[in-house]
């Protein structure tokens, strides 16, 4: 393999392992019935009831979480690839911002098998018990909800922390009118928004419930959606001129 060969695939490998990521979050997270009040009141058993009848008449429940569950593991994938095409003074950076995805992600991947899998395990064994005798199937099912609830909000404050140390990453030394400077400038705005929406409380006890919700899902796919394209673009210098 050439040098021009490899400095090709150092770039696209990545690229198209972010691009993926995001098509496949979003496509999988548009299926996703929104969870919200039009349930019951929150935390009452009919809303428990509701929402465990959602998981079971959905017939690709599990499919499609599979695929939200997949976006930020093909994004941390994508990520380990971009280092090395930085600035050599913003390695640091990347580097914390790789390690802040890879445990976002992984919290993610937790949180999404809960959901996605484990969830319908346990809204059988609500229907199965039928109203009137479902009082233990409920309270299992809604501590299973809440522990991914929690794992969700710890994973997006991770990922969002990534976005916005990645993105400082990509502007240290880099033109102002270029592609990289435009995404880099869009994280900083992007990654901080689930650190603030957390620490005012918005996201409590997760973020699948909150008004933001939908938003705040579509711009983190977008923003790694332009990350990938921005990456063939990129290229190493230790003045940092890309």
């Amino acid at each position: 393999m050439s040098f021009a060969q490899r400095a090709r695939m150092e770039a696209w490998l990545p690229a198209l392992l972010l691009m993926a990521g995001s098509l496949v979050f979003l496509g999988a997270g548009r299926q996703h019935p929104i969870i919200d009040a039009t349930l019951g009141p929150a935390g009452s058993d009919e809303y428990f009831r509701a929402f465990a009848a959602h998981m079971l008449h959905i017939p690709n429940w599990e499919s499609m979480h599979l695929g939200i569950l997949a976006g930020p593991v093909l994004w941390t994938l994508g990520v380990a690839g971009i280092a090395r095409l930085l600035a050599t003074k913003a390695v640091p950076l990347a580097d914390i911002g790789k390690t802040a995805l890879m445990l976002g992600a992984g919290l993610w991947a937790i949180a999404f098998v809960l959901d996605g899998y484990v969830g319908p395990r346990l809204a059988q064994t609500i229907a199965s018990a039928g109203v009137g005798a479902d009082a233990l199937p409920i309270r299992t099912f809604a501590i299973n909800q809440f522990t991914m609830a929690r794992l969700g909000m710890l994973a997006i404050i991770l990922i969002g922390a990534a976005i916005l140390v990645l993105s400082g990453a990509m502007l240290v030394g880099v033109r102002i009118r270029s592609w990289q400077a435009v995404v880099g400038g869009l994280g900083l705005f992007i990654g901080g928004w689930p650190l603030i929406a957390a620490a005012q409380g918005e996201f409590s006890p997760g973020p699948f419930t909150s008004p933001y919700w939908t938003l705040t899902a579509l711009s983190l796919g977008l923003w790694f959606l332009l990350l990938g394209t921005a990456v063939p673009g990129m290229r190493r210098g230790d003045e940092g001129l890309l």
